[in-house]
Parts: C-alpha cells; structure tokens; sequence
C-alpha cells in the first residue's frame, strides 16, 4: 500500500480527510487560508468545495505536496518554482540541502534551496538569473499511486510577466516519481506557438552534506572543458575527483553522469544520473558563513547550450534527471 499525501500548515491546525482507491488509500490534508465552513450546501461566490468540509478560493492550489512512502521515506514538493524542496530516505537522511532561513513558505523570492528549476536561462544572459520558472507557481495536475512508487506532475504555462520578457507560448511540464531508493524528475518543453525557440534548463540541486570537507564529488571530469563562472576562465579539469576548499561555481561541458557525491561524515552515497541535460555545473559559496556554505553543495545537470524547441502540441523535448541514496 503506498500512501500519497498533500500537506499545508496554517497558523491553528489542519485539516485531513480519506478516500480508498484499489490497494490504495490517499489522504490530503489542506488548509488554505481562505477557507470556510460548508452553509447550506452552497458555495460561496469565488469559492470551490474542498474534500475537508470547507470552501477555498477557486483555481488555487496547496503551497506543497507531500509525497511519501510505506518505508518512511517521503518528499515535499512546493508549488512555488516546482520546488523538490526536501527529501528524508527510509534511513531518516535529509538529501536536500538548503540556505539558512528558507525553511518557511514564503513566496516573495525563489527558496534558495531544494531543486527550483531553472527555466529559459540558467544564465548569465538577458532573463533573471537561472531564468523565472523557479520564481513561479507551477500547476499540480495529475497524482498517481502505484505499488512501487508514488508521483505528481506539475506543469507552468506563461504569462503576461513572462511573455514581456520571454514572447514564446510554452508548456513546461515536469513529473516527478518517488521511489524506495530514489528520486526522478521527467521533464518536457512543448512549444504551442508558431515559430521555434531557444532555451536553457537545469535543477538547481542543493544536496545537504555534514560539512564541506567531508564531500567528494566523483564522475567522468577528466579532460571536460571548463568555465569558471567566477573568474570566465575556460580550461580543462584534471581530475575525476573534486573537492571543495574555495569558492566554487564550475561547469563542465558534456558530464552529464553518472557522478557520485560521497560524505564521509553522514556516511551517504548519492548517484546522480542525467538523460537531455548535456553539462554539469558545482556550485559552493566556500568560506561565506551567511549563506550556510559549510552545510550544502549544488551539483546541477544543466543544458547551457540552448535548445531549440520545435513547433508541434505533439513534438516533445524531454529531459531526465535521476538521483538514487544510498547510506554507506
């Protein structure tokens, strides 16, 4: 039996409620603030009925969602940036990483932490840094249970803020699996207008670690081209292995996996894997105490290169991005 469950705090208390499905049960506990108590069997105007016994606000949706397993392990998902923004693995680990005080909802910037996405730009270019998809809300379509995994699909569309400064008819839509072992996100740009366009992506990945130099980033670096996103210097990396002892912002052209991050002293093993995403970018802040350098790293697929995106409802550009947790 896999459970799903959708969660949001209010100042007070939540609410819950069950449905049975099959082998299955989901139980989705909401309280928008907007909500009020059933009178008379009607809805008031503006309003929707809500399976908890109350009315919320029509067209909106939970902040996040609660995906979660038999074996304990679960996954928070916030609507605001598409936001993968914790991970807990069967063995009670944290994988995601996160900046100091981004632990509440709040909607006001991009978290700077869990795995925004990073959509039409990762940058440095014309958009925002890393593009405006991780400073908006995505829509939860469709949840799916299954005896092996549970997932959610969320998709972005745009609007009159972001055709000002990207004038193209997109659909961004991303699916995310939780496994017994792992995380996947499957990710899909349709074009719905009538001209091709350009796009970057990625996942900024934070990863929680026990403290910076405890961390081994491994994989196929060798002979990669580089830039240093700090300095603009482009060169080659020398080695297969990275650690980190200054400040670091690096992509390696064409590493898209598999690379594994070792800490020695959480004594965990992840294994990040990469299908579309062409390059990998690290990214620590070392040495600055005021964004909490010492407690996490991004290891990141992106696609720096820009991707031209056919025009077709049916014409799908797909990119995959996998993460398994191991405990050593």
């Amino acid at each position: 039996m896999i459970r799903a469950i959708a969660t949001l705090c209010v100042a007070a208390s939540a609410c819950a409620f069950t449905m049975s499905s099959g082998r299955s049960a989901s139980r989705l506990s909401s309280s928008l603030t907007m909500g009020v108590p059933i009178a008379q069997g009607r809805a008031p105007p503006g309003m929707k009925p809500r399976p908890d016994g109350t009315f919320g606000v029509a067209g909106e949706h939970l902040p996040q969602y609660v995906l979660e397993m038999d074996n304990g392990a679960k996954a928070i998902v916030r609507t605001y940036g598409g936001n993968l923004f914790t991970w807990i693995t069967k063995d009670g680990i944290e994988i995601m990483g996160k900046r100091p005080g981004v632990d509440i909802l709040d909607e006001s910037k991009p978290y700077a932490g869990g795995a925004p996405h990073c959509f039409p730009q990762f940058g440095p270019g014309k958009l925002p840094q890393h593009g405006f998809a991780r400073g908006m809300k995505f829509i939860p379509e469709e949840r799916a249970k299954k005896l092996s995994f549970d997932r959610m699909i969320f998709k972005l569309e745009p609007d009159d803020a972001t055709k000002a400064m990207f004038p193209h008819d997109f659909e961004y839509r991303f699916d995310i699996t939780l496994r017994e072992d792992s995380l996947e996100w499957d990710v899909i740009l349709i074009n719905k207008g009538d001209a091709p366009y350009d796009a970057q992506l990625g996942l900024h990945t934070y990863f929680d670690v026990s403290s910076i130099a405890n961390v081994k980033i491994s994989g196929p670096f060798s002979g990669a081209a580089t830039v240093d996103k700090i300095s603009g210097a482009e060169g080659k990396a020398t080695s297969n292995d990275i650690t980190i002892s200054k400040p670091t912002d690096m992509l390696y052209k064409g590493v898209n996996g598999p690379i594994v991050i070792t800490d020695s002293g959480k004594k965990t093993k992840l294994t990040l894997t990469s299908k579309g995403y062409s390059d990998t970018c690290v990214w620590n802040p070392y040495g600055d105490a005021a964004m909490g350098y010492d407690k996490f790293v991004c290891v990141e697929p992106v696609q720096t290169a820009p991707v031209t995106i056919p025009v077709g409802k049916y014409k799908e550009t797909k990119f995959y991005h996998k993460i398994v947790a191991e405990k050593m």
